[in-house]
């Protein structure tokens, strides 16, 4: 592992990991443009603790009113829906069982998609749908409560981005904006949503195996590039979707299918 690759490699999984672009796809391209191997388990896995330092440090304040609101003595479920508290601890546990569910069951299939047939184009096509589909939003009473019928629904597509080339955050973001959830909070809970389930990768990878890490120079330039840019990835990614912007990822996406669709069918 050189320090260019280690670098890139912590650049795509940093950008890739929260903006709606699927991270297979990408690295596919990565793999067929750039001539570069898929990481070890044991790099792949540190530039997931590299991405799940980001969303920490981004979701600081959110998580900090979680675990205070365990230390008040008043436990109503119901109450304020827009502050972060014991209520979304439900929402989180709700969305992960699923999640963890489809990941599981589907965990085969997918290592087998990814080696014989590379990164799903017709997955791409969804993310790209999904995408699009927040051009017809619904609106709500309540922008900021979510549902506990809403936060299954976005565990079981959270769980389906699993198959490559279906983006999580796209995914999940999108539903959540289709729900009638308010932007700000939709992009908020997919990013802490996606917590354990970059836990949950990483111990997949521990339990396929263990291998050597690269030097300390590359795998220190990987963990730092990929957190510095999964954080500016989450405030871009914020920012796009609270100015009702979100949707211009739909064409990107669809370039990114056609362009697999092209490297697969050339071989």
């Amino acid at each position: 592992m050189t320090l260019f690759n280690a670098i890139l490699l912590g650049i795509l999984q940093g950008a890739t990991e929260f903006l709606p672009v699927s991270s297979s796809g990408h690295l596919f391209l990565a793999q067929r443009l750039l001539g570069l191997r898929e990481p070890e388990l044991a790099f792949d896995t540190l530039l997931h603790v590299g991405t799940l330092f980001a969303v920490l440090i981004f979701l600081r304040r959110e998580i900090a009113d979680i675990l205070g609101s365990l230390f008040r003595r008043k436990w109503v479920l119901d109450a304020e829906p827009a502050a972060w508290g014991r209520r979304d601890i439900l929402l989180l546990v709700v969305s992960t069982i699923p999640t963890a569910v489809i990941g599981l069951l589907f965990l085969d299939v997918v290592e087998t998609a990814i080696t014989v047939r590379g990164v799903g184009i017709r997955y791409l096509l969804l993310t790209s749908f999904l995408l699009l589909s927040t051009l017809r939003l619904r609106h709500k009473m309540d922008q900021e409560r979510i549902e506990v019928w809403e936060a299954f629904a976005i565990g079981i597509i959270q769980g389906a981005a699993v198959f490559p080339g279906l983006s999580r955050s796209g995914s999940t973001i999108s539903l959540a904006l289709v729900l009638g959830i308010g932007a700000a909070r939709s992009a908020r809970y997919s990013f802490m949503i996606s917590v354990p389930a970059i836990v949950g990768a990483a111990l997949l990878n521990l339990r396929m195996g263990f291998s050597v890490l690269p030097p300390l120079l590359p795998s220190a330039a990987g963990f730092l590039c990929a957190m510095i840019v999964g954080y500016l990835a989450l405030c871009f990614v914020e920012r796009l979707v609270t100015r009702g912007r979100f949707v211009r990822f739909a064409p990107y996406t669809l370039l990114l299918a056609g362009l697999c669709f092209y490297l697969n069918w050339k071989g």
